[in-house]
């Protein structure tokens, strides 16, 4: 079979490689999907940083079933697939305990594609310990490109879900990537009153609009988001709710000064890696917002977003704008750099 494996920096590899068979407690998938994340293209650019050896990325897979394992129960071959992180650690952790799996201290080290299992950039994946995976059926009438989406629209769904935010409430979401809008969708769906975004690329707005939001403040240009946030309110105060999901300093710089109102709460979902230069606590904690920060899913939102697709309660029509073949997957995917407008690329190994 072939896959996709990072070597280091910018290195990454189409091999031939055997394809694999289940030992005791595994199981094979045929990957029919698999997503990349913005994880597998900052590995790429910079390289892994806690994995020494070759790896196989990709941790948002879906697929077929191939083979199973001895001692595997609740699966065969041909049920169709999500491979997420771990669901719960062999250690049944505090967090684990309390049903809080996805900030398990285990669970991020052990999942395929990131902390050492090989991922899902290849034709066929080998899943272990499959009693300690999360592995989630896919319904028959939901769309497996849809499925696939389960990373970015749960994180979303996550944090959402661990927030204030209640029917009526006027929302502020910084960013207008996946995450962003899958953030809007559900805000929409929930009864949110006004719903604003800020992003830095106009050319979003009418996705963005077509998901529910109501307003788009550019961040990049705009003099004063703080006044344009409380003109659109009619108000002398921000956003009851106001979710970072951009992932950098400067959104969530605008999040806590300029967008939420006093005793309000500012959600982090995104991911921010960079110190906060001029963030003073004591120049907003006067105004008592709430901060809270959330991390990816659970295998029970999974199986709500899968339901909600089943039952059509929800869609994100054009979250997916390019499919690709594996052995594209640096230079259409992880390195591309054509200025064009995208979201979600996935690969499909068998193109």
């Amino acid at each position: 079979m072939k896959a996709a494996v990072l070597y280091g920096k910018e290195d990454i590899r189409i091999e031939e490689r055997a394809k694999p068979s289940p030992g005791e407690n595994q199981l094979v998938v045929k990957i029919g999907y698999a997503g990349i994340c913005g994880t597998d293209i900052e590995f790429y650019k910079d390289g892994h940083p806690f994995w020494d050896g070759p790896i196989v990325l990709g941790h948002e897979n879906a697929g077929i079933v191939e083979s199973v394992g001895g001692g595997v129960t609740g699966f065969a071959p041909g049920d169709r697939v999500l491979l997420g992180p771990p669901a719960r650690c062999e250690e049944d952790c505090p967090s684990c305990r309390r049903g809080e799996t996805n900030i398990c201290v285990y669970g991020l080290p052990r999942t395929a594609g990131i902390g050492g299992p090989d991922g899902g950039f290849a034709e066929y994946m080998l899943v272990e310990d499959v009693a300690h995976r999360m592995i989630i059926p896919v319904p028959e009438n939901v769309d497996m490109k849809e499925a696939v989406l389960f990373d970015v629209i749960c994180v979303a769904l996550h944090g959402i879900r661990k927030s204030r935010f209640k029917v009526g409430d006027d929302a502020v979401v910084s960013g207008a990537g996946p995450i962003a809008l899958s953030a809007v969708r559900f805000l929409k769906a929930g009864g949110a009153n006004r719903i604003i975004v800020l992003g830095t690329n106009p050319g979003k707005e009418p996705l963005l609009r077509q998901y529910g939001a109501d307003y788009f403040i550019n961040a990049k240009t705009c003099g004063d988001i703080g006044a344009q946030v409380r003109g659109i309110l009619g108000s002398p105060v921000g956003a009851d709710v106001v979710f970072e999901c951009a992932g950098n300093a400067d959104s969530l710089y605008n999040c806590v000064y300029e967008c939420v109102r006093p005793g309000g709460q500012v959600v982090v979902i995104g991911s921010i890696h960079e110190p906060m230069a001029g963030f003073v606590p004591g120049q907003f904690s006067v105004h008592e917002p709430e901060m809270a920060f959330t991390f990816v899913y659970t295998a029970d939102e999974v199986k709500m977003y899968l339901d909600m697709l089943a039952s059509g309660k929800i869609d994100f029509p054009g979250m997916v704008t390019d499919i690709i073949p594996l052995g594209e997957c640096v230079e259409k995917g992880l390195a591309r750099q054509d200025g064009k407008l995208r979201l979600k690329v996935l690969i499909d190994p068998s193109l």
